[in-house]
This record gives structure tokens, C-alpha cells and sequence, in this order.
């Protein structure tokens, strides 16, 4: 079983288990999706979000990299699975805590991005390589990036797609808690438990006015259709395709070698 939801006194969680690497497969993302939409409504319990093995997760899978979320229409990119599971994050009404106990990158990151509060074990290291692929990330996880690291942070992850160690992501705000391994569920469990002495309707509502100010989208038609070109010209370009064609041949490219992650 790629995903499983667990209920718990005064949260539930959903738990990422296709270990080591929890790949964000189309399975998984499917299943994320399906999850977060069974739990959302009137009584939309807090949310735990985690994952089993060594990895939270490396990734969208590098073989199944769909043209859709580089589409040029919005329409288009928000059929997919990846997009829908982001968007699930983003206006589940109750707060979500993510727990990491591994190493995240790519889009795992931003499905971090997409929760209230974090806590992590040290030792994690979290990374967005797309631009060793010859990628260009989405505007809306970029945003979300920026406000959860803060710009310098970002740029320098994004622009070298070099790995970053939890302590630096925890100084700069993105982790609320840093702790050993062996404290990290009971950590994660006070924090869930005091989110959860606050009101419901006061927490939703809290929550959905949060998002409304981060997510607003001010950026003008023709600024949107240059990221949608930009975005899709990488998809369909050279430097992916021969990027892809290596790491599936076994071999050693720009994309950090043979880790399935982007």
C-alpha cells in the first residue's frame, strides 16, 4: 500500500509508505489526492503528514515527468495529479503539521511547503535540482518556496541544485522544530496537541485567511503565458531530454546521479 490514513485522538495522518524513497509516483499522488478529498468538509480533522523508510520522498519519478504540469494553459497543468494533491494541501480547511524524517527533494519540498508547521530530525537534507534536469519549476511552487525559506535561500537552491542541510533550513523558518530522531513523534505530537487546544471553526478560518494572503494571484496575463512558454520550452528541450535519456541509461549526468528525484 502506496498510502495510508490513519485516525488518531484529535488528528489523522496520512503516511506516505512506498519506502525507501516514497517516489511521487502517479499511484501515490492519486492516492494523496483521494486521501485529502475523503478528509475534507465540515469536520476536517488536523492533519499529520509523514512518511515510512529512509526518505520522506525523492520526487516526482524522472521517468514519468508529464507534459501537463509544464503545459502553457493552467487549465491543462491543473489536471494533474501532482497539481491536484498541492492544491488539496493548500485548501484542506484544517491546519497540517508535516513530520520529515528523511531527506525530501524536488516536489517533496514543495508538498512541505504546502503545510502550517514542520518538524524535522536532524541530519535531513532537502533539495530542487529541476535545473540539473534543464527544468523550469512552476511560479506557484517557487511562491510557496519563498515564503517558507525566504528568497536568498531559495535562489541558491534552486539556481545551484545543490542539497541543503536541515539546520540551515530550521534557521531560516522552514522547519518550527528541529530534534533528534528518537524525539521527533513525540515532538510532532505536542505540537499537533497544541494546535489542537485552539477552537476548530477559529483554526479553519485562521488557516483559510493565511493562505488566501499567500496564494492570491497578482501576476498579469501575459507575465503567466511567458511562464507557461518558459516552462514547457524546458519540458520539450534538449537539456531534459538528455538529462532524462542519461539517468535512465545508468548514467552519471548533471541531475545528481541516481537518485530518482526532480
Amino acid at each position: 500500500m502506496s498510502l495510508e490514513t490513519i485516525t488518531k485522538p484529535g488528528w489523522t495522518e496520512i503516511v506516505l509508505n512506498q519506502p525507501p524513497r516514497n517516489v511521487l509516483n502517479r499511484e501515490m499522488l492519486k492516492a494523496l489526492v483521494q486521501a485529502l478529498e475523503d478528509l475534507a468538509g465540515d469536520d476536517a480533522p488536523l492533519l499529520m503528514l509523514r512518511s515510512t523508510g529512509r526518505h520522506f520522498s525523492t520526487g516526482y519519478s524522472i521517468r514519468d515527468i508529464p507534459e501537463e504540469i509544464f503545459h502553457r494553459d493552467p487549465k491543462v497543468r491543473a489536471t494533474d495529479p501532482f497539481e491536484q494533491v498541492m492544491s488539496g494541501l493548500i485548501n484542506y480547511p484544517s491546519p497540517v503539521v508535516a513530520v520529515v524524517q528523511g531527506d525530501a527533494y524536488g516536489g517533496a519540498v514543495e508538498l512541505l511547503a504546502c503545510a502550517d508547521l514542520r518538524v524535522a530530525a536532524h541530519g535531513v537534507r532537502l533539495g530542487v535540482p529541476p535545473v540539473r534536469l534543464g527544468l523550469v519549476y512552476s511560479h506557484s511552487g517557487l511562491r510557496r518556496m519563498i515564503r517558507a525559506f525566504g528568497s536568498t535561500l531559495v535562489r541558491e537552491m534552486l539556481l545551484t541544485g545543490e542539497a541543503i542541510e536541515a539546520e540551515r533550513a530550521f534557521q531560516a523558518g522552514f522547519f518550527n522544530r528541529l530534534v533528534a530522531a528518537e524525539d521527533l513523534a513525540s515532538t510532532a505530537e505536542e505540537l499537533l496537541s497544541a494546535v489542537a487546544r485552539g477552537g476548530p471553526r477559529a483554526l479553519r478560518g485562521t488557516r483559510r485567511i493565511l493562505n488566501l494572503l499567500e496564494e492570491a494571484e497578482v501576476l498579469p496575463d501575459e507575465t503567466l503565458e511567458e511562464i507557461g512558454r518558459l516552462r514547457h520550452e524546458s519540458w520539450s528541450g534538449e537539456e531534459f531530454i538528455r538529462a532524462r535519456d542519461g539517468f535512465l541509461g545508468g548514467k552519471r549526468t548533471g541531475s545528481n546521479s541516481s537518485r530518482e528525484r526532480s
